[in-house]
């Protein structure tokens, strides 16, 4: 009884090639998309820390606000469209300070840092 092996003989010449092609494809496809997922996360970071320092910076204008109300007795007028105080942070990022509305006193301090902006509502008298 004689068994069979595959015969080598018979492959197409470079069909190694080809099957190694499509496998090296294969991985370039993976690696690139693995690649982009890592720059997405990456960019998602950035922004996010960006939104950070602007919410930070808010925070700081609405810090200023209270102690110039609790401190200096700050007098506001009619509300308007032109900050009431406005500053600059040592990381780059700003604030100004809005007087919205009454009653209550409605008190806006909007945050910027490069791209990103936030904002914090102060509530007086609720």
């Amino acid at each position: 009884m004689k068994i069979r092996f595959f015969n080598t003989r018979r492959l197409i010449p470079g069909s190694a090639l080809i099957l190694t092609m499509f496998i090296m494809a294969g991985m370039l496809v993976v690696a690139l998309s693995g690649a982009y997922v890592v720059a997405l996360g990456l960019r998602a970071g950035g922004v996010q820390a960006q939104s950070t320092k602007a919410y930070y910076a808010a925070e700081a204008g609405a810090e200023q606000l209270l102690w110039e109300l609790r401190q200096n007795g700050y007098e506001y007028g009619a509300p308007s469209e032109i900050p009431l105080f406005s500053g600059a942070l040592s990381s780059g990022a700003s604030y100004d300070v809005y007087f919205r509305d009454f009653p209550p006193l409605i008190f806006q301090s909007v945050g910027n840092y490069q791209n990103s902006q936030r904002s914090v509502e102060i509530r007086i008298g609720d």
